[in-house]
């Protein structure tokens, strides 16, 4: 219960920094449209450019690799714009959107670099789910958590730092190590609220599509998937303004007032801790 209260404590302190700048909610919305779009087109061409065949295969599979990347590419610079945004607004700036996607536009070709390394990650897990049965989907999911736990910090190291993304990965691992541990808790609470939050719209829609009434379904299908996708874009904006503030922390960085010091470093359990 303790790592859930500070979960939802943290959540409400990078709400209170977000409601300063409330344009940067648009941003996840709109990388997201974008990146399905990209992922749409560079996909649905490339097959049907090399066909529908055996000989195609591989084709195919690079192809959609590729459109992965992309996609991938389009998301992160979202999340990079909020983190930029966020940094301008605990260095006592007042961002606006040109500003925060100014911060992220500087970086695109190191942002393109860790898409790459997220895109190969999640291939290789998806690979062993496949391979190695339920043995497979227990390291997958795994090396999955671990990834995504060390590379916490890494897509504030790139925004702020400027390095690769291996330098990066490196970086956001070294700082968590060398602050307070190992377990988060901040994506597990806001992870929870999220799901609380998407219920709403996730009733309404199944409702509404269990009617019969084909325009209640249609208006009821509609207001619940936006709903989800609202709560998607709030949860995404928040868990980027927290990596900010807690990048900040690690390096002795000034954070907004909103984040109680003992907050943040109560986001992981120390090392030995029971």
């Amino acid at each position: 219960m303790g790592r859930i209260s500070n979960g939802w404590r943290l959540a409400k302190s990078s709400w209170r920094v977000l409601s300063q700048d409330r344009e940067l909610l648009s941003i996840p919305i709109v990388a997201g449209v974008i990146s399905l779009i990209v992922f749409a087109i560079v996909a649905g061409a490339g097959v049907l450019l090399v066909g529908d065949n055996d000989s195609a295969d591989w084709a195919q599979w690079i192809i959609i690799v590729l459109a992965s990347v992309l996609a991938m590419w389009v998301s992160v610079i979202g999340q990079a714009a909020v983190i930029s945004g966020a940094g301008q607004r605990m260095d006592g700036e007042d961002p606006t959107l040109g500003t925060a996607f100014a911060g992220a536009r500087g970086r695109t070709g190191r942002l393109l670099e860790w898409a790459v390394l997220a895109t190969a990650v999640s291939i290789i897990l998806d690979v062993i789910r496949d391979r190695l049965g339920f043995a497979g989907q227990i390291i997958a999911g795994i090396g999955n958590i671990a990834f995504q736990v060390a590379s916490f910090l890494a897509l504030p190291v790139i925004v702020f730092e400027n390095v690769g993304a291996i330098e990066s990965f490196k970086r956001s691992s070294q700082l968590l190590r060398s602050t307070w541990g190992e377990q988060l808790t901040f994506t597990f609470g806001l992870g929870l609220i999220g799901f609380l939050a998407a219920l709403p719209g996730i009733a309404v829609a199944a409702g509404a599509g269990a009617s019969g009434v084909t325009a209640v379904a249609i208006v009821g299908v509609t207001v619940g998937v936006l709903w989800v996708l609202a709560v998607i874009a709030v949860t995404s904006t928040l868990s980027a303004v927290f990596k900010t503030a807690l990048y900040r922390h690690a390096r002795g960085l000034p954070v907004d007032l909103a984040f109680a010091p003992s907050d943040l470093s109560g986001a992981f359990r120390p090392r030995g801790a029971r």
